[in-house]
This record gives C-alpha cells, sequence and structure tokens, in this order.
C-alpha cells in the first residue's frame, strides 16, 4: 500500500505540487524481498502506531509523533506495519520552485541537500503544529474549488508547510543560516497556540492576547506570511477537530458542541454547515459509510 501512495509515476503531478493523503487503516503488502524506489521527495508524520520498512538497506521504525523525510530516490524494502497505525503521507513534485513559493524548499526536500532519509521525533508541541497543517491542507484539498483559486490556495498553504519544515530543520539539526521575520515568528507561535486551544477558543483576540499582540497586528502578520486571515485559520482548525470528533460514532452531536465550546447543537450545526455545506449528521454519516466501504 506504501508503494501505491508514494509511486510518484503513476500520480499525475504536471498541473498539482503535491499529493496528501490521510491513512487511518494500513495494510503493509510490500513482501520481504520486494524493492520499490521513489522518485519524489515524500513526508511521512506519524499520528499513532508503529511503522518499520528498510530504507537504503539500513532498519528504520517509525513511532508515534515520528516525522520521516525523504529526498528523491530513495530505494525500499521490508515494509511491516504494526496495530493501531496511523499517519499522514506527502508526496511533492519534482521541483516545488518557481510557481510561487515564498519559502524555498526545507533542506531535506530540495535537491541540494543530503541524499539520505532523515527521521525526527517530533517533541509535542513541534507535532501539534505539523500536525494541525497537514490536517488543514487535508482538508482544503478535499473541497471542490476552482481550479485558479485551488492553485493559489496549495501555494499558500504549501508555504505555510515548507516554513514549518525549515523552522524544524533547524530546531533539530542545527540547519545553519537559516533567517526569519519576526511576521514569520509570530505565526509560527501563533500556530502553536492554535493547534492546543483550538478545541477551546476561537476568537482571533484570545490568540493576540496570548502572543503579546494586539488583534489588528496579528491578522495583519498572519495575513502577510500566509495568504490568509487569522480567523480563517482559526475556523479550519476548529472544522479539522470536528470532522475528527465526528468520526467517533461514540460521541453525540451534544458532546461535541460541548467539546468545541459552541452554546449548542444548533449553533454547531451553523457553524459547521456554513463551512462544509452539509450537516454535522450528514457528514457523520457519509464518514461511516465510507469506512464501511474501505
Amino acid at each position: 500500500m506504501l508503494r501505491d501512495l508514494i509511486d510518484i509515476d503513476r500520480i499525475e503531478l504536471s498541473a498539482e505540487m503535491f499529493k496528501i493523503f490521510f491513512v487511518k487503516k494500513y495494510i503493509a503488502k510490500t513482501s520481504a524481498d520486494e524493492t520499490f524506489v521513489i522518485h519524489n521527495p515524500v513526508l511521512l508524520l506519524m499520528k499513532s502506531g508503529c511503522f518499520k520498512m528498510q530504507i537504503k538497506e539500513i532498519d528504520r521504525e517509525l513511532k508515534a509523533h515520528d516525522l520521516l523525510l525523504l529526498p528523491r530516490n530513495t530505494s525500499f524494502s521490508k515494509v511491516e506495519a504494526g496495530n493501531r497505525l496511523q499517519f499522514f503521507l506527502i508526496a511533492f513534485s519534482s521541483e516545488l520552485n518557481g510557481h510561487g513559493f515564498i519559502f524555498n524548499q526545507s533542506d531535506l526536500l530540495s535537491s541540494g541537500a543530503g541524499n539520505e532519509a532523515a527521521k525526527i521525533s517530533l517533541d509535542e508541541n513541534d507535532y501539534r503544529v505539523l500536525s494541525l497543517i497537514c490536517r488543514l491542507l487535508y482538508a482544503e484539498l478535499s473541497s471542490r474549488l476552482s481550479n485558479e483559486f485551488e492553485i493559489r490556495l496549495k501555494q499558500i498553504s504549501l508555504n505555510l508547510l515548507l516554513f514549518e519544515l525549515n523552522l524544524i530543520n533547524a530546531k533539530y539539526l542545527s540547519v545553519d543560516g537559516m533567517h526569519f521575520s519576526r511576521s514569520e515568528s509570530l505565526v509560527s507561535q501563533f500556530l502553536a497556540v492554535l493547534s492546543i486551544h483550538c478545541r477551546k477558543h476561537h476568537t482571533v483576540k484570545f490568540y493576540a492576547g496570548v502572543l503579546y499582540a494586539s488583534p489588528e497586528h496579528l491578522s495583519k502578520m498572519v495575513k502577510e506570511v500566509t495568504g490568509k486571515a487569522a480567523k480563517k485559520i482559526i475556523t479550519e482548525a476548529i472544522l479539522s477537530e470536528a470532522v475528527s470528533l465526528l468520526e467517533n460514532p461514540n460521541l453525540s452531536m451534544a458532546e461535541i458542541a460541548e467539546e468545541l465550546e459552541f452554546s449548542s447543537v444548533t449553533s454547531f450545526s451553523i457553524f459547521f454547515r456554513k463551512a462544509m455545506l452539509c450537516t454535522p449528521s450528514e457528514y457523520r454519516k457519509n464518514a461511516i459509510e465510507r469506512f464501511k466501504s474501505r
């Protein structure tokens, strides 16, 4: 299955910059003696479970909150999946530069970087931020948008991802020569706080207060760096949490509304329907049907 996801030769990327997958149920299909090569950079972020694989004849074991960055032309063999395995996987186009990106590719994804796979065990805060960005990307690419707007939105979202990868590289791998403006640092802190508090706090004013900034200044900096309004990113984060909660059939609508700090099920339903064009109940029903069809 891993080969099916990252075999970019079989994914049309002429008009795409990346493909993102959120794998919630994985069955390893790679035999012990099978080897395959990826031809494009790949990011794998572990949510839960355990993943064992052999990369360029080196055994690797991935656990929850591990990040694996793979340069092009990496060879795989002996893929083994543990129980409760869930992960995000992003397969990038060969060349991202020159497509309207603010940030350069992270060193580990660029052609001029080292040729080895890099495994990073993220701390809780860094995992929360990167996971939030991945969930936002996944939600955005699952929606139906006009072509021109979709391309621009992908550029903005991928800029955010590459920016966060650069921060991670600088923190964990001591990458020299990386300089971030005050606005970029503020936005990174905003995303970190948002990833922790988005279920309970829905206003720009709250996040601005935590970061000792005015709501106007925070909104301006977030818009400058990401191309999105701060309120829009907060809304997307809440929706991402809502979707995750709705996929748990043991939670009632009242419990979900309470967990997300909505005053009532009705107010939660209005918020969800406005953004997703369907009610929470309709989304849950469709999610259950998709799960059964796997």
